[in-house]
C-alpha cells in the first residue's frame, strides 16, 4: 500500500522558483506591517511665527524664493483650507490640546491671558506614557512660571526664548535675533549666529541623538521668524538688494533663510534613515492679513479669513501626497498627532482628526462646522472677533455672512438673503458659548511656593492681568503700573525681590520709595538712590491675592516690571 502523503514531491524547477518569490513577497509584506503596527513614529513640526499663506513660492509670492518648502509640498498633503486663530498665544494653546483657546483662558497674547491654564493638558503629556520624548525649540509663549513652563507641560528638552518674540519684555534682555541667548532647561545659553540657524542645529541634534536611543520623539521647532522685528541674515539681505528685490527685503530675507532650514531638517532626517518612521508637518500659526498674496493683503479684522488662513502640509510615510480642499484647521493638529500615533484621543478635543482625509478614508464630516474666537482682550465678548466657518460659508462676528465658493475675499454680504444658514451658523456659535467655562475660572494663576517647585518664581509685568499691558522694551520708560493674579500654595514667610529692571540688566529702580501690596498687606520702604531693587518678606496665608508694587520718585509712581518670587 502506497503512502496516503508521500515523503518526496517533485516540482519543476520554474514552479520551485516561483514558490520561493512569492514566499519571500508574503514575508517581507509581513515584516512591513509587523514593523508598522510595532514602530511609533516620530513627529518634527515646524511652526514659523507670523508667516502669511503667501509668503512662498508654491503660493504665489513673486519674490520670495522656498524651493525647500515647494518640495515639500510636492511630497505632503496640503491642506488649502486651514485656519488658525489670529494671535501666536491662542494659536499655540490650541495646537498643543486639541481645544478651544476660550476654554483654557488664553485670550490674547499679553496681559495675563497668554497662559495656558494648569488643568489642560497637552500633547506631550500624552506622547510621554506612551513613550515618547518631546522637546521644543524657540517659541513657546503659553507661561514662563510654574506651572507654565513647557517643562511643567510636558516637554523633556527645553531651548526657548522668551515672550512672543525675541527681544519683548520677559524675553532675555537685550536679545536680539543674532547671538540670541535662549534658555536651555532652566539655564542661561548663549548662541552664535542667527537664530533661525541655531535653533535648526538644536533640533537637528535632537533628533540624531533620539535616532541613536531608538526613542520615538516629538520636536516641535517653534521659530521667532517671521515675528517682528523684520530682520534677516546679513549676508541674504544683500543678496536679495544685489538682485533688485524691493519691498519688505528683510522679511524675505527672514523667510528664505527658514525654507534653507527646513531643507537642513528634511536632509537630516533622509540621512538618518528616519523617513520612513517620520511625520513631518510645517504650518504657520496666523493668517497675517494675506500679506503678500497676488490679489493684494486684506485687513478686514479679526473674524474674517486672512487672518485665520495658514499653511499646513504634512507628510506621512506611505501616503501619496495631494491637496486638500476641505476645511479643516490648527485646533486638529492634536488629535491627528495621536491618532497616526496610535494613542487614545481624550474626549473632549474640539478638535477632528483628519486621518480620514490623509488616508481618503471615511469618517470625516460631510459639511464640517468650525469656530475660531480671539477677544485679543482681558475679558471675552459673545460674537466679538468670531467665526463660524463650513466648505462654504462664513458668519463673521454674528451678523455678516459670506459664500467663499464664490466670494473668496468675502466682500458680499449674503446675511439678508439666507436667513436660515444664520440662523443654523449662529446655533452653532450658541452651543459653542453656552459651553465655554466662567472666564474667572479660566484666570492662570502664578503658584508661588507650591510643593513640588523649588525653583524662584520669576515674574513680568507682561502677566499683569490688572492695569497697564506692557509688552516691550519701551515699557521701562513709560510709567505704568499693574497686578499679577498669584496664588500663595502654602502658609509661611514669602521674600519679594523687586525690580525696575530685570537682575540681569543691573539698572537702577531711579526710584526714591518702593511700596508692595499682597491682598490686605501693604510694606513700604525706602531707597537710596543708586539701588537697583527693593526686597520684602511677608508672612501669608495660602490663598488667591492680587500681587502689586510700585516705585515712586517724587510724584512720579511705576510698577515693577519685574519681581523674584521665594518662600523662605
Amino acid at each position: 500500500m502506497k503512502d496516503v502523503f508521500p515523503s518526496k514531491i517533485s516540482f519543476p524547477m520554474k514552479t520551485l522558483a516561483t514558490f520561493a518569490s512569492l514566499f519571500s513577497w508574503v514575508l517581507m509584506i509581513a515584516v512591513a506591517v509587523c514593523h508598522a503596527d510595532s514602530q511609533k513614529p516620530n513627529v518634527v513640526f515646524i511652526l514659523s511665527d507670523n508667516q502669511s499663506y503667501y509668503e512662498m513660492s508654491c503660493h504665489g509670492h513673486a519674490d520670495i524664493k522656498t524651493p525647500h518648502i515647494d518640495r515639500l509640498a510636492e511630497q505632503s498633503v496640503e491642506f488649502t483650507n486651514f485656519h488658525a486663530p489670529p494671535y501666536c498665544s491662542p494659536s499655540r494653546a490650541v495646537i498643543l490640546t486639541g481645544r478651544y483657546a476660550m476654554r483654557s483662558g488664553v485670550f490674547t497674547t499679553i496681559a495675563g491671558r497668554s497662559i495656558l491654564h494648569k488643568d489642560e493638558k497637552t500633547l506631550p503629556q500624552f506622547l510621554r506614557p506612551n513613550g515618547y520624548h518631546s522637546a521644543i525649540f524657540g517659541k513657546w509663549h503659553l507661561g514662563f512660571s510654574y506651572p507654565y513652563r513647557p517643562k511643567d507641560r510636558g516637554f523633556d528638552e527645553v531651548f526657548v526664548h522668551g515672550g512672543g518674540g525675541v527681544g519683548q519684555m520677559e524675553d532675555y534682555y537685550g536679545n536680539s535675533l543674532f547671538d540670541t541667548t535662549f534658555i536651555h532647561n532652566g539655564k542661561v545659553s548663549p548662541s552664535k549666529g542667527y537664530c533661525t540657524d541655531v535653533l535648526f542645529d538644536r533640533a537637528m541634534e535632537y533628533v540624531e541623538d533620539k535616532r541613536k536611543a531608538k526613542q520615538p520623539f516629538f520636536c516641535f521647532v517653534s521659530t521667532p521668524v517671521t515675528h517682528a522685528p523684520h530682520i534677516g541674515p546679513k549676508e541674504l539681505v544683500s543678496q536679495l538688494k544685489a538682485e533688485g528685490i524691493q519691498g519688505n527685503v528683510q522679511l524675505y530675507a527672514q523667510v528664505q533663510n527658514l525654507d534653507a532650514n527646513i531643507g537642513r531638517m528634511m536632509k537630516k532626517i533622509e540621512e538618518l534613515g528616519l523617513a520612513d518612521d517620520t511625520i513631518l508637518v510645517y504650518a504657520s500659526d496666523q493668517g497675517m492679513s494675506d500679506r503678500g498674496a497676488p490679489h493684494g493683503g486684506n485687513r478686514k479684522g479679526l473674524g474674517y479669513d486672512p487672518a485665520h488662513h495658514v499653511p499646513f502640509m504634512l507628510r506621512l510615510p506611505g501616503v501619496k501626497p495631494k491637496v486638500v480642499k476641505r476645511l479643516a484647521g490648527m485646533i486638529d493638529f492634536f488629535p491627528t498627532i495621536l491618532d497616526l500615533c496610535g494613542i487614545k484621543r481624550p474626549d473632549n478635543t474640539d478638535g477632528i482628526s483628519l486621518k480620514p482625509l490623509l488616508l481618503d478614508k471615511k469618517g470625516y464630516p460631510e459639511d464640517r462646522t468650525l469656530i475660531i474666537q480671539c477677544p485679543r482682550s482681558r475679558q471675552a465678548t459673545k460674537w466679538k472677533n468670531s467665526a463660524v466657518k463650513t466648505d462654504r460659508w462664513r458668519l463673521v462676528n454674528g451678523d455678516k455672512l459670506y459664500d467663499v465658493t464664490v466670494d473668496p475675499r468675502q466682500n458680499t454680504d449674503l446675511a439678508p438673503k439666507n436667513p436660515e444658514v444664520v440662523n443654523q451658523l449662529r446655533n452653532a456659535y450658541e452651543a459653542y458659548w453656552a459651553d465655554l467655562p466662567d472666564q474667572s475660572t479660566t484666570l492662570s494663576r502664578h503658584l508661588l511656593g507650591h510643593p513640588d517647585c523649588l525653583d524662584e518664581i520669576v515674574l513680568n509685568g507682561m502677566d499683569w492681568y490688572l492695569g497697564a499691558s506692557p509688552w516691550n522694551s519701551g515699557a521701562y520708560n513709560r510709567p505704568s503700573s499693574g497686578a499679577w493674579a498669584v496664588t500663595i500654595s502654602e502658609k509661611g514667610r514669602y521674600q519679594f525681590e523687586c525690580r525696575r529692571f530685570p537682575r540681569i540688566a543691573d539698572k537702577k529702580a531711579g526710584a526714591s520709595r518702593a511700596e508692595i501690596r499682597v491682598g490686605d498687606h501693604t510694606v513700604e520702604t525706602d531707597l537710596d538712590e543708586g539701588d537697583k531693587k527693593a526686597t520684602f518678606e511677608l508672612t501669608l496665608e495660602a490663598g488667591d491675592y492680587d500681587l502689586e508694587v510700585w516705585f515712586a520718585n517724587g510724584k512720579k509712581r511705576f510698577g515693577a516690571l519685574w519681581v523674584y518670587v521665594k518662600k523662605l
